[in-house]
């Protein structure tokens, strides 16, 4: 990636946007389903962290505008957006920051979903190396890297290195007690044994068929907390049920988001 000089690197800071207020504000717009106004109050909140020259504050939210446009599947500015967070990383000094690694992450995950997945692998490796050595290993941060990066190997049709990746994200989220993430995963996976496993005149749906039973089997669950994050999981999950021809369960995830956004 062809990388721009940091337009804010020899600029003095004369302020800070206030980034855990903007963080609490979007999260509660993305749990009502309110994209459009949570690009607005990105956009503001950018427009204002370039005035006071907050470097910091401006790093988050690129960072979070990066998961926006990929959500929003608006290429162009995912990748605009991607290209000067990852400028100013480079400036960063702190490798070991915890906080830079899921930056890495987000702009990985949005550049694979872009088509960069090869391009993307660098970025997933900075992450993995600085959560692996400083976070818990039953840190959901930990799952949700490893569940990335297994799409991102699927895509480069290395589907060893996707299971292994997969099973990771499945321990960490099985250690925790209750846990809708891990019917990501079981989707996922299944979505992985049809790339493999389907050919011309050969198709095996019995592995795929086995993990979305398991990931429905932990949506219906009764002890899921039915909120905004739920939502977002099932209408995540709903296309694939309809693509292995899992209709009725398709309707019944779409109908439980609809009832939660509807709150």
């Amino acid at each position: 990636m062809d990388r721009k000089e940091c337009s804010s690197c020899c600029k003095e800071p004369t302020g800070s946007v206030p980034v855990p207020r903007i963080i609490e504000k979007i999260d509660s717009l993305f749990a009502r389903n309110e994209y459009e106004e949570a690009g607005r109050v990105l956009d503001y909140w950018e427009e204002e962290a370039r005035k006071l020259n907050d470097e910091k504050g401006l790093l988050t939210i690129l960072s979070e505008k990066v998961g926006y446009y990929r959500t929003r599947q608006e290429k162009e500015k995912g990748l605009s957006a991607v290209e000067e967070a990852l400028g100013i990383l480079e400036y960063t000094e702190d490798d070991e920051s915890i906080n830079n690694a899921t930056i890495y992450l987000n702009c990985a995950t949005t550049m694979k979903a872009f088509g960069k997945a090869q391009e993307s692998m660098q970025y997933y490796e900075k992450a993995r190396a600085v959560y692996e050595k400083h976070l818990e290993k039953d840190d959901f941060r930990l799952a949700g890297l490893y569940n990335n990066m297994a799409t991102a190997f699927q895509e480069l049709k290395d589907y060893d290195s996707a299971i292994a990746s997969y099973e990771k994200a499945i321990s960490v989220l099985k250690s925790k007690e209750i846990c809708g993430e891990i019917a990501v995963s079981y989707v996922n996976l299944a979505n992985l044994y049809f790339d493999r496993d389907t050919a011309p005149g050969s198709i095996d749906f019995s592995k795929s068929e086995e993990y979305m039973n398991l990931a429905f089997e932990v949506l219906s669950s009764g002890n899921l907390k039915k909120d905004g994050n739920f939502a977002f999981i099932c209408t995540k999950c709903a296309p694939a049920f309809g693509f292995f021809g899992y209709f009725m369960e398709k309707e019944q995830l779409l109908k439980w988001a609809d009832e939660i956004y509807s709150r």
